[in-house]
């Protein structure tokens, strides 16, 4: 059975679960459920060109040590067995651990989880690759998996390169955000996008002394040094950024990422570059947070300059913040709209459905020519909000506007992510046939757009990366 068809027998539509009892003789509930599997047969064709990944090779050497917990340490659903009580889960002490204890420990937040779209999304996952067909994630179950993750990953190039091809992947764009200057990715697997929040943020720490142990590829200023870079003046941290853009574009960077949202509010205010020089001359450390804000704001405003001078689409992370606990009004879509206004040159990618604004999300993306939406994670936080918002964005928003990307750690979750997005957009289309809406021609057009052609356009990956379109 396909892949999107399978999540259908676990997550049946309200059209699915009326066809179950209709009457022989209505026919149109069970039509509207043969629309529906028939979509799912076609999405499940696509080569999928998946918008944003945080893919993290294993190491070699650690992967005797790797088990179920390991992954889950990395997923979403941890933040769920948090919030549920459970102590929170580090990949260092669950590598190679007791499956006993861990199971004592995590076992009844696991199951306080089930109703939630984390845990959907990761048993997912491992229905695709690893046929787990257990309706629940169990202590024997896990065990079970345990023995076939860590046979995977002694082979880990073998096994992504299965993995990637089970699931239906194309190509990923990947932000490094825990090593926002490493060029080196995989071409055969990832696109590389430039993660600008360091370069945002480090303009407030000139004469903070970094620590001896940050490599190059997390530290600006360590970095300059090996570029030959003396940073005095914002006029050579400026120039230093032009040079960073230029190392970049040489390794043909597709887009920017901004999560800034984490640790700051989105509005970006533009800095008259006379008071951001004077901030910038100061020690580092007499900084007042209100400081510190207007110099991260004009270096932003700055690199949308950048972006469009580049042709580079920024993505930026709006809606509700991984984890437990933080200022969810930092994120509000809304804060960007000076932004979309003032640079119409620039090509914005916002994300997460702007999740829990999502009506705020789909009025932007209506209102901007240069304002794009990606259903990136929605259906993670929660699918019926996924379903709900497609559905509202496919009524104000021309579909050629619309990604979708998974926003994981790992190749077993994002292959969950992708079997809820592809079961979302099945029932969104499916549904609207139905009411009359669309024809299954147009549905069809619709899943290809939001799962391959809009990125390959947007992100200019034929040339890039010689992607067919």
């Amino acid at each position: 059975m396909s892949s999107a068809r399978t999540l259908i027998r676990h997550y049946l539509s309200p059209l699915a679960l009326l066809a179950l009892w209709w009457p022989a003789t209505g026919c149109a509930a069970p039509q509207a459920d043969a629309v529906r599997e028939r979509l799912a047969d076609y999405i499940d064709t696509i080569e999928v060109v998946d918008t944003h990944e945080h893919q993290r090779w294993v190491p070699q050497d650690d992967a005797r040590d790797i088990n179920f917990y390991t992954i889950l340490a990395g997923s979403y659903l941890q933040a769920d067995l948090v919030s549920a009580g459970a102590p929170p889960l580090r990949r260092e002490e669950v590598g190679g651990g007791d499956l006993e204890a861990l199971w004592d420990t995590y076992g009844p937040a696991l199951d306080f989880a089930r109703a939630t779209s984390y845990y959907g999304q990761f048993l997912a996952g491992f229905r695709q690759l690893y046929g787990y067909d257990a309706p629940y994630f169990t202590k024997e179950g896990i065990q079970s998996l345990s023995e076939q993750i860590r046979a995977n990953y002694q082979d880990r190039d073998r096994w992504y390169a299965e993995a990637f091809d089970r699931a239906g992947f194309q190509i990923m764009l990947v932000d490094q955000y825990w090593a926002p200057f490493n060029l080196d990715l995989d071409p055969r697997y990832f696109a590389l996008v430039f993660n600008v929040n360091n370069v945002a943020t480090a303009v407030t720490q000139r004469t903070i002394r970094y620590r001896e142990d940050a490599p190059p590829s997390v530290n600006l200023y360590r970095l300059a040094e090996e570029e030959g870079f003396s940073i005095q003046t914002l006029e050579d941290y400026l120039a230093f950024v032009d040079h960073l853009f230029l190392m970049f574009k040489d390794h043909d960077v597709v887009a920017l990422k901004n999560s800034m949202a984490y640790g700051r509010s989105l509005d970006y205010v533009d800095i008259p570059y006379e008071r951001a020089a004077a901030l910038f001359s100061h020690e580092s450390s007499s900084l007042s947070p209100d400081d510190q804000k207007a110099l991260t704001d004009f270096v932003f405003h700055r690199i949308i300059e950048k972006s469009i001078e580049y042709d580079l689409p920024i993505q930026i992370h709006t809606g509700y913040l991984a984890g437990n606990g933080n200022t969810l009004e930092h994120s509000h879509p809304l804060k960007l709209n000076n932004l979309f206004l003032k640079y119409p040159r620039a090509r914005f990618s916002l994300f997460h459905g702007g999740y829990p604004w999502v009506g705020e999300f789909a009025a932007l993306g209506k209102m901007f020519p240069n304002v794009y939406l990606d259903l990136v994670w929605l259906p993670q936080i929660s699918r019926q909000a996924a379903v709900r918002g497609l559905d509202e964005i496919l009524d104000t928003v021309p579909y050629n506007k619309i990604f979708w990307g998974g926003d994981c750690h790992s190749i077993e979750e994002s292959t969950g992510s992708l079997e809820f997005g592809k079961d979302v957009v099945a029932e969104v289309l499916a549904g609207r046939v139905e009411r009359g809406l669309m024809s299954e021609e147009v549905a069809r057009d619709v899943a290809r757009k939001i799962f391959r052609d809009n990125a390959i356009r947007f992100f200019k990956l034929q040339g890039e990366l010689h992607i067919a379109g």
